[in-house]
C-alpha cells in the first residue's frame, strides 16, 4: 500500500544593448533544476508562531478566465482562480513539492505488472452543494477528458493516454487499468488542472462554463468579470481543521504595474505565481518598501517560446521555421527578460534537456550568432523570401509576454523578418488559437509538473479535428513514435535516452520554438504565512495551509 510516491515604451526598454542590461545574477536559482529555491525566514518570531484562523487572503490575477470549467481550459487565469473549489485524486506535496500524495485518495496499490492502480478514497466528503462525493464522480471527471462528448474539449486527454478503463468497485474505490505501464501517472493527476466534478451536477448542467461545484476547501461566493473572484471558507471541508481563512479574493488587474502597485500598498498581499507575480526588476522596490517582505525564487518550469502556425504560410515551410529559430540569441534573452533568473535550454527541464555542453554546439543556441544569422537569411532567400518577409504575431497581454514579444520583433528583424504585434486579452487568444486563426504567438508556457510527459499535449495530433493545445499544428509520425516510446520507457535511464532524441526532434520540426527559461518570484507580506515551497505555476494554489499572522 502507498501513501505518496517519488508596445513603445516596451520596445524602447528592449532595443538597448545587452551591455546596458542588468548582468546575470550568478546566485539566481536554476529555473529548470527540479529542487525549490531557499525561501528567506520572515522573522524569527514566525517560526514559534503556530497557525490562526480568520482573515480574507487577497491575490492578483492577470486577466479573466475564458470560462469557469477548468478541464476544458488551457490559460493560467482558470486555474488560478479556481483550485480553491476543487480536490484532484492526488496532488503535490506542498512541504516537498516533487513528491506526490494524496488528495481524494487517501491510499492505493498497484499491480505487480504496473497495469492496475487501485485508490482508496476518503468517506464522508461532500460537494459545495451538500452532494456526497463517491468514486462515480471521479470516473464520470476522467471519462469526459477520456472519450469527451462532442462540444467538450480535453485538452489534458494526450497526458492520459495510458489509461484504458476506469473502474467503480464501489463507492470509495477507483481502479484504473491501464494499456502499459505509464510511470507519469501520478504526476499527470498531480495537476491543479485535474479537478473532480460532481456527476450529478454534470448531469444537470452539461458543462461547466459558468458553475463552480467542487469539494475544496473554499468555495465560489461571487464573480465580477473583470474585477474579483471571491471565495469563502468551505465549512464542511473533509481535511480537519482546514481551511484557516475565511476567504481569498482574486482581483483581476491585467496592467502589471497596477498589480504591483497593488502589492506595493497591501491591497493584495500576496502574489499569483507566473504572469501574475513579480518581475525580477520589481524585487529591489519591494525589499525597500516592505519591511520583512518574503520573495520565493522558484524553478516555475516556465519557457519563453514562439508557436508558428505549420498549416498556413509562411511557417508552413520549415525553412523560413528553422530561420525564426537560429536568429534568436537566448544568451542574451536571458540577461534581458529574466535579468539572470533562470538558463538556456531547450525543450526539457533540468535532468530530461539536452545537455549544456551538447546544446552550445546546436545552430541557434551556438555562439557567437553570426553564423547562425548569416544561415538564416540564407534559408529565407531559398523559401523565396530573399527580402524578408512581414508577418502578425498574436500577443497576450501580461507584461512578460508583451516584453518577449517585443525582443522576439528584435531578433527578427535582424534576419530581415518583420514581426508586428497583434495584442489580444486572453479569451479572444484563447479562440483564436484554437481555431488556428493565426500566424504566430509568443508566451510563456509552463509545466504543470517535473515530467516530459507533460508536454506531450502541445505535439498531439488532433482527435475529430480538435488540435487540442498543439496550437503549431504538427503532425509528424517520428515525433507521435517518440512521445509513444519515451511515456512506455520503464527505466529510467533508457526513457532519458528517447526524452533527448525526442527533444532533438522538436527542435528540427521548430513548430514551438524554445527561448529560455525563467524563474517564478512569488511575494508576500510578512504576516501570509504557509505558502509552503513551489515547483511550478500551476499548482499549490489551493490555499488550505496559508494564514494570516494579523
Amino acid at each position: 500500500m502507498k501513501t505518496s510516491v517519488s508596445a513603445a515604451s516596451l520596445i524602447t526598454l528592449l532595443m538597448l544593448t545587452a551591455s546596458c542590461a542588468p548582468a546575470a545574477t550568478t546566485s539566481a536559482p536554476s529555473a529548470a533544476t527540479g529542487s525549490p529555491a531557499a525561501t528567506p525566514a520572515v522573522t524569527a518570531k514566525a517560526a514559534s508562531e503556530g497557525p490562526k484562523y480568520g482573515g480574507t487572503l487577497t491575490v492578483p490575477t492577470t486577466g479573466d478566465p475564458p470560462s469557469l470549467d477548468v478541464a476544458q481550459e488551457a490559460t493560467y487565469p482558470v486555474v488560478t482562480v479556481l483550485q480553491s473549489a476543487y480536490n484532484g485524486l492526488v496532488q503535490s506535496d506542498p512541504e516537498n513539492p516533487e513528491e506526490v500524495i494524496g488528495d481524494l485518495a487517501k491510499s492505493w496499490e498497484i499491480s505487480k505488472d504496473g497495469l492496475a492502480y487501485t485508490f482508496r478514497l476518503h468517506e464522508n466528503v461532500k460537494f459545495h452543494d451538500g452532494a456526497p462525493f463517491t468514486s462515480e464522480d471521479i470516473k464520470t471527471s476522467f471519462d469526459r477528458q477520456l472519450d469527451p462528448p462532442r462540444g467538450i474539449r480535453a485538452p489534458r486527454r494526450p497526458e492520459m493516454e495510458a489509461i484504458a478503463k476506469v473502474e467503480t468497485p464501489d463507492k470509495d474505490t477507483i481502479r484504473l487499468l491501464l494499456k502499459y505501464p505509464f510511470g507519469s501517472l501520478f504526476n499527470v493527476f498531480s495537476s491543479g488542472y485535474q479537478v473532480i466534478y460532481s456527476k450529478s451536477f454534470l448531469e444537470k448542467k452539461g458543462d461547466m462554463k459558468k458553475d463552480v461545484m467542487g469539494t475544496g476547501p473554499y468555495k465560489l461566493k461571487n464573480y465580477s468579470p473583470g474585477v474579483s473572484v471571491e471565495h469563502i471558507k468551505n465549512p464542511d471541508y473533509f481535511v480537519k481543521g482546514r481551511p484557516y481563512l475565511d476567504g481569498i479574493t482574486f482581483y483581476i488587474i491585467a496592467d502589471a504595474a497596477t498589480r504591483l502597485a497593488a502589492f506595493r500598498t497591501g491591497r493584495v498581499r500576496l502574489t499569483g505565481p507566473g504572469e501574475a507575480g513579480l518581475m525580477p526588476t520589481d524585487t529591489e522596490t519591494v525589499k525597500k518598501e516592505i519591511p520583512n517582505v518574503v520573495i520565493i525564487s522558484y524553478p516555475s518550469l516556465q519557457y519563453g517560446n514562439v508557436t508558428l502556425n505549420t498549416a498556413q504560410k509562411p511557417f508552413s515551410d520549415i525553412r523560413v521555421r528553422k530561420a525564426v529559430s537560429l536568429a534568436f540569441d537566448r544568451h542574451n534573452a536571458l540577461k534581458l527578460l529574466a535579468q539572470g533568473y533562470g538558463e538556456v535550454g531547450s525543450h526539457f527541464p533540468g535532468k530530461w534537456g539536452i545537455p549544456k555542453e551538447q546544446l552550445a554546439t546546436i545552430p541557434g543556441w551556438r555562439q557567437p550568432k553570426d553564423a547562425d544569422i548569416a544561415e538564416a537569411r540564407r534559408l529565407l532567400a531559398e523559401a523565396g523570401y530573399p527580402d524578408g518577409l512581414a508577418t502578425k504575431a498574436l500577443v497576450r497581454t501580461e507584461k512578460i509576454n508583451s516584453e518577449l514579444s517585443v525582443y522576439i520583433a528584435n531578433e527578427l528583424a535582424k534576419v530581415g523578418i518583420k514581426y508586428e504585434l497583434d495584442i489580444k486579452e486572453t479569451a479572444v487568444r484563447t479562440a483564436l488559437l484554437t481555431e488556428g486563426a493565426f500566424n504566430a504567438y509568443a508566451s510563456h508556457s509552463a509545466y504543470m509538473y517535473p515530467d516530459p510527459q507533460n508536454e506531450s499535449r502541445f505535439w498531439t495530433p488532433p482527435l475529430r479535428g480538435d488540435w487540442g493545445q498543439n496550437w503549431a499544428r504538427v503532425d509528424d509520425k517520428r515525433i507521435v513514435d517518440l512521445w509513444a516510446r519515451q511515456a512506455r520507457a520503464t527505466d529510467p535511464s533508457e526513457r532519458a535516452k528517447i526524452v533527448r532524441e525526442l527533444d532533438l526532434a522538436l527542435i528540427d520540426v521548430a513548430g514551438k520554438i524554445v527561448i529560455y527559461w525563467r524563474n517564478g518570484l512569488v511575494g508576500m507580506w510578512p504576516e501570509v504565512r504557509g505558502r509552503g515551497k513551489l515547483i511550478g505555476n500551476y499548482n499549490f494554489q489551493k490555499y488550505q495551509n496559508v494564514w494570516l499572522a494579523k
